[in-house]
């Protein structure tokens, strides 16, 4: 193919090399102005649509311009047109560039799918984007075919339950609510639920463009911690976590331990008063008006002031306790605001002032008690065993089989009241259980009544009624044994407390009235210790 324009410039393609030739003869008379003219004339001339070297035409230009013979150059060539297909590492996309002929022949499409196919790319093709980068006839890397990731799984969650703080639930916001009264710890009860357990949710398999499967991330199935101490899995429902102990909650990352001992400082307004299942450690001091029920011991390595204690076990107060003194005149018992302490075991301190203290086994005090009410279900000591150190001075106390201490009273002539030879509970037990007799009793002889009936008229006792009356008298006796004997062991302990004394080391001092079961001693004067004890149906003092 050869073409000569007006300005003495002949093209011509060499089919052999795709190359497109240039030739200027200066003969011609007519001189190539610039590189625009030149492109101008292959436009003219049908060649535009080639690729074009602009330096290779600048420098035939300039060749031109002191030419003397016939001037040649190479400024063009024939491209067909070119894609590339390119894949990342991972066979999630396929990307795609076209670029366009010059002169040559276009890429077909038929093409570039064969190659699809011969590279194994078979899913996730975008034919729409493909049509798209053919009708623009190019591209720059388009994504063609797109795999689709794998969907991954939800990890095993846990979510806290516990309160992070308690609130009052009243139900008149108008009612006024002290503040004392109030927990400000977080603390949990048997059956509280603690922690729910989210189960993990698999993942779903994607697919590579070449259609394998990708494998999601794995997603075990974490359950609870084993052997949580005060916590186990709720039994109808495994996923949630309930506490099987009071206490304090510790939240772990699969689980939530319940510690049954609970540490504080002190227990004051900000910690507000406390109530759970467990054992309390105070490191400091109880402050007065707070209110502290445990099921276990309560520890104390300070004082206790005018506060409330109920424990289902022991009490243990390093330091003294201090109540309030009932300040209305003539009055000899405690106010309702004073040091208050119920043990279901032994209670301990080193003294006590105004305190009102029952204890279902001992009270042992280091050094001194008083003006206290002190009710001991087995004995109450004041000062160290063995010495005739401790006092009790006015008040009361109380105790089934012993009361000791190292002086009795006060040299003033204080008041001071002891009593031993009465269980302070006993009573009511017994009371209780001659209560409960007599109503099985009673329940007995409706049912023999009945029973009698029944075999006056045996109509009426037919498909099993009489029968079934029957098995209730007998339940009714054996329950009725059983009572006797709970009876019979309880009246032999009011047998033993015949046995009860009062041990004082030194002193005994005027004003101080002591009983023994029914009876009653006044001391004349003031005397020296001794040992008081039930001695033919009378007290009688002995050194």
């Amino acid at each position: 193919m050869a073409d000569m324009n007006s300005q003495s410039l002949l093209f011509s393609l060499n089919e052999e090399k795709g190359e497109l030739h240039v030739w200027f003869n200066p003969a011609s008379g007519v001189p190539v102005a610039d590189a625009a003219s030149v492109k101008q004339a292959l436009s003219d001339g049908g060649w535009g649509g080639f690729y074009l070297d602009d330096k290779a035409i600048d420098d035939f230009v300039a060749s031109c311009r002191d030419a003397k013979e016939q001037v040649e150059c190479v400024i063009g060539a024939r491209r067909d047109g070119e894609y590339s297909l390119t894949v990342d590492s991972d066979l999630m996309t396929a990307w795609f560039t076209l670029v366009p002929p010059q002169g040559g022949k276009a890429v077909a499409r038929e093409e570039v799918e064969d190659d699809l196919r011969r590279q194994g790319i078979i899913f996730g093709i975008l034919p729409d984007q493909l049509a798209a980068a053919f009708s623009a006839g190019y591209c720059n890397r388009v994504a063609i075919a797109r795999g689709i990731p794998p969907q991954e799984g939800i990890q095993t969650h846990f979510e806290p339950l516990y309160n992070k703080e308690q609130q009052p639930s009243d139900e008149d916001d108008r009612e006024r609510i002290k503040y004392a009264d109030l927990c400000h710890l977080q603390l949990v009860q048997p059956g509280d639920k603690l922690m729910r357990r989210e189960p993990a949710v698999p993942g779903k398999n994607g697919t590579n463009i070449k259609g394998q499967p990708i494998l999601p991330r794995s997603t075990p199935d974490v359950p609870f911690r084993a052997e949580l101490q005060g916590a186990c899995p709720d039994q109808s429902n495994p996923n949630l976590l309930v506490a099987t102990s009071g206490g304090q909650p510790m939240p772990l990352n699969d689980g939530v331990m319940v510690n049954p001992v609970i540490e504080v400082l002190d227990v004051d307004l900000s910690t507000g008063s406390i109530a759970f299942e467990g054992t309390l450690h105070v490191g400091g001091d109880i402050k007065a008006g707070m209110h502290i029920k445990v099921s276990g011991d309560v520890i104390v390595n300070g004082v206790v002031e005018a506060a409330q204690i109920h424990a289902g076990g022991n009490v243990a107060v390093r330091g003294g306790v201090m109540g309030h003194p009932d300040s209305r005149p003539g009055s000899h018992a405690l106010p309702e605001t004073t040091a208050r302490i119920y043990a279901g075991g032994t209670i301990q301190a080193l003294f006590m002032e105004n305190v009102h203290a029952e204890a279902a086994k001992s009270i042992l005090i280091g050094r001194s008690a008083r003006q206290c009410e002190l009710i001991a279900g087995e004995e109450i000591v004041v000062g160290k065993a063995g010495s005739r150190s401790g006092q009790i001075m006015g008040g009361q106390t109380q105790a089934t089989m012993r009361v000791a201490t190292g002086s009795l009273g006060a040299s003033t002539g204080m008041k001071t009241c002891v009593q031993v030879g009465i269980d302070p509970y006993l009573e009511k037990q017994i009371a209780g259980k001659e209560l409960e007799f007599k109503r099985k009793c009673d329940e007995v002889d409706r049912v023999v009544k009945l029973l009698a009936y029944f075999k006056q008229n045996p109509q009426k006792g037919a498909g099993g009624v009489a029968e079934k009356v029957e098995a209730t008298r007998r339940q009714l006796l054996a329950e009725i044994d059983h009572l006797t004997s709970e009876l019979k062991a309880l009246r032999a302990k009011v047998e033993l407390a015949e046995q009860a004394t009062v041990e004082v080391a030194s002193e005994i001092f005027y004003g101080v009235e002591v009983r023994i079961g029914q009876q009653c001693w006044q001391v004349p004067d003031d005397m020296g210790g001794a040992k008081l004890e039930l001695q033919g149906g009378r007290i009688v003092a002995s050194k």
